[in-house]
């Protein structure tokens, strides 16, 4: 399947690599923008391309109505993935986007491609997504403002200007009636990909005991590592995390996501 550029609509590289030997696709947290991954595709070695997923309504594609369907949204990407699985890819998802990586995995799988990882980060396990859970796209401006400064994550000089704080919460709002309605089926078949979870150690949301249970949706689950660090571990933990998120594309035997199903046409 030939590479075009069409494929910097969903990914944007921000560093390209054409000889690069491996890809780590990244999925942004709720509100964010793709340049959040910006210093992994700095800093990432030679043999390894950063991709940062794209949502509508981001960045480039600021013209385009946010998604409003997370299978849909898992749908897409997982069909612009397949002209870059010409060599080992890995996921990487954080927050919202580990729900994003995970469902985009599970359709890979389905097409018959192979991930070398998927890496959930910050994330409750599909067992405790289905649980209920606050509807914070209803709260108003300021109580949800209150929230994001809490969570940690958001630059403080953005709740100081109106006109950033109004669309930061309108980015905010619009992931999150993408991910409030989305409740993970219970998988049949267990993925083949190994799974690698990661969490920050003081991070409420994602308490040990819960995090061991994304081993339910795999064969090969990796265990969960902790970092230092709230949700926003990864902020403050950017080389470690990102050393930790290249294991899965660095061991042996990796092969190319999609050459199988290339082959069959």
């Amino acid at each position: 399947m030939p590479l075009t550029d069409d494929w910097t609509r969903w990914f944007r590289p921000y560093v390209r690599k054409p000889e690069a030997t491996g890809r780590l696709v990244c999925f942004t947290p709720a509100g964010s923008l793709p340049s959040f991954y910006l210093d992994w595709a700095r800093t990432a070695p030679p043999e390894v391309e950063v991709l940062a997923v794209t949502m509508p309504g981001r960045e480039q594609r600021g013209g385009e109505p946010p998604a409003a369907d997370l299978a849909a949204l898992a749908d897409a990407v997982a069909q612009a993935l397949r002209p870059l699985g010409d060599r080992p890819v890995a996921l990487f998802g954080h927050s919202m986007g580990a729900a994003v990586a995970y469902e985009v995995s599970r359709r890979v799988d389905a097409a018959g491609g192979t991930l070398a990882g998927l890496i959930v980060s910050g994330y409750a396990s599909p067992a405790r997504q289905r649980d209920p859970r606050p509807a914070l796209a209803g709260y108003d401006d300021d109580r949800l403002a209150g929230y994001l400064r809490e969570l940690g994550g958001t630059p403080a000089q953005v709740f100081d200007d109106p006109e950033l704080r109004a669309l930061a919460l309108d980015t905010f709002r619009a992931d999150l009636r993408l991910l409030e309605p989305y409740r993970p089926e219970v998988a049949r078949i267990r993925l083949p990909t190994p799974v690698f979870v990661f969490r920050g150690a003081q991070d409420p949301a994602t308490p040990a005991d819960d995090a061991a249970r994304w081993a339910e949706v795999t064969d090969r689950f990796a265990g969960v590592r902790s970092f230092p660090g709230g949700h926003f571990y990864l902020l403050d933990q950017r080389t470690a995390v990102l050393e930790a998120a290249l294991e899965p594309l660095r061991g042996p035997g990796v092969a190319p996501a999609f050459i199988h199903a290339q082959r069959k046409g």
